[in-house]
């Protein structure tokens, strides 16, 4: 009877070494991406937290006194160090921690409010008081063509006469006239 070479041994053993390494890494990449997917729906409630949480902070003004940005977006760029100050910080974990206690996005801005007073607005509300800053640009802006265009009325309503510097057209007789156009042709045919 034929007995298996030393070669048909080996060969039976790599391929018994790779179905095991296939199976492992298949369980591996497995239980990886089980993980995976639970770590990402942890984190997924987390971002939307930090996501909210900074959507809020646009609206705030970071109150370091130093780069009049929103909270949100406070990266002090050319500074000694690039990113939110230490103000904005802290009112991001506030503004953190009221959202975790199940409050609202009114809610939060007024409470940030109430602690940081109504300069912590990055725009004016669009009630109250706030709303004479949304109109004024506009009231100046008619206020201003309504001064120009009476100035222009006032203007062109001057009699000619009346305007300094420019006097009543002056009278020449046809005799004179006359005279000036001989004159000139005769000027030119020379």
């Amino acid at each position: 009877m034929l007995r298996p070479t030393g070669r048909f041994h080996r060969t039976r053993a790599r391929r018994r070494n790779v179905r095991h390494l296939l199976l492992t890494a298949v369980i591996a990449l497995s239980a990886n991406a089980a993980i995976a997917a639970q770590t990402s729906t942890a984190q997924t409630s987390g971002n939307d937290r930090t996501d909210r949480t900074h959507q809020i902070g646009n609206k705030l003004k970071c109150m370091c006194n130093g780069c009049d940005q929103a909270a949100g977006k406070c990266y002090h760029v050319g500074g000694n160090f690039s990113g939110p100050c230490d103000v904005a910080k802290t009112m991001l974990k506030e503004i953190d921690a009221q959202i975790a206690q199940g409050k609202n996005d009114d809610q939060v801005l007024q409470a940030m409010i109430a602690q940081y007073g109504p300069l912590a607005y990055v725009e004016p509300p669009k009630t109250g008081f706030g709303l004479v800053a949304w109109l004024m640009p506009v009231l100046y802006l008619l206020a201003g063509a309504t001064v120009v265009i009476l100035v222009m009325k006032r203007w062109r309503s001057r009699p000619a006469a009346a305007m300094p510097g420019v006097s009543a057209p002056v009278q020449v007789s046809p005799e004179i006239l006359e005279r000036a156009r001989e004159r000139a042709r005769r000027e030119t045919d020379e």
